[in-house]
C-alpha cells in the first residue's frame, strides 16, 4: 500500500460449507449453501499493512449459484464478527459478492473457465487500545477477473482485483490492487 509493504503468513481460517439446497434441471444446476468459518490469529498486527487482526474472528454467510453447460453465475454475502485482544478490536465486516463466468475448455478430469466477480467489503471502525480509530472502516468494491480451474475434488482460482469504488472513513491509504489465489478441496 503506497510506500508500505509487508509479507508473511496471514491469519489461518478453517471453513465449512453445507449445501442445503441442490436441484438439477435439464440444462443447469442450482445450489444454495451456508458457510461458516473460524479464523485463528497467525498473522501479524505489527506489520504495515498488517497481515492479521490479532484475535479470533467468526464468519457466517450464504451462497447461491447457477451452473449451466457453458455459463455460471453466483452471489454470496456474509458477516465477519471479530473479537478483541488487549482492548483492540478490528471492525466487523459485511462481505458481498456476485459474478459470472464461462467455460473455456474441459478434459475428462479438469474444467477451465474465466470468471469476473465484484467483491465488496463494508468495514466498521476499529477500536485500538479502547479508542475508536476515525481513520478506519469504509466500503471498497473490487472488479476481479480470474482464471478458474477445477476437478471433481480440487478448485484453483487466480485473479487480480482492481478497486472500482473506495469510500474509506477518515484518512486511509487507498488500495491499488490485490492478487487473489484460492485453493479448495471438496469431500
Amino acid at each position: 500500500q503506497d510506500d508500505h509493504h509487508s509479507s508473511g503468513p496471514g491469519d489461518l481460517s478453517i471453513q465449512l460449507e453445507y449445501a442445503f439446497y441442490t436441484k438439477a434441471y435439464k440444462t443447469y444446476y442450482d445450489q444454495a449453501t451456508v458457510v461458516t468459518n473460524v479464523t485463528i490469529p497467525t498473522g501479524s498486527t505489527k506489520k504495515n499493512p498488517p497481515t492479521g487482526i490479532g484475535s479470533n474472528s467468526f464468519f457466517i454467510g450464504g451462497t447461491y449459484s447457477r451452473t449451466g453447460i457453458d455459463w455460471f453465475g453466483f452471489t454470496s454475502s456474509g458477516g465477519i464478527l471479530t473479537t478483541s485482544s488487549h482492548q483492540t478490536k478490528f471492525g466487523d465486516q459485511f462481505l458481498y459478492q456476485f459474478g459470472f463466468g464461462r467455460r473455456i475448455a474441459n478434459t475428462k478430469e479438469w474444467l477451465f473457465a474465466w470468471m469476473v466477480e465484484f467483491d465488496g467489503t463494508y468495514s466498521w471502525k476499529d477500536k485500538i487500545h479502547g479508542i475508536i480509530d476515525p481513520n478506519s472502516g469504509g466500503n471498497v468494491i473490487y472488479l476481479t477477473p480470474s482464471l478458474f480451474i477445477s476437478s471433481e475434488n480440487l478448485i484453483f482460482q487466480l485473479g487480480i482485483g482492481c478497486p472500482i469504488q473506495q469510500h474509506l472513513f477518515g484518512q486511509q491509504t487507498k488500495n491499488d490492487y490485490f492478487l487473489e489465489l484460492n485453493a479448495g478441496w471438496t469431500f
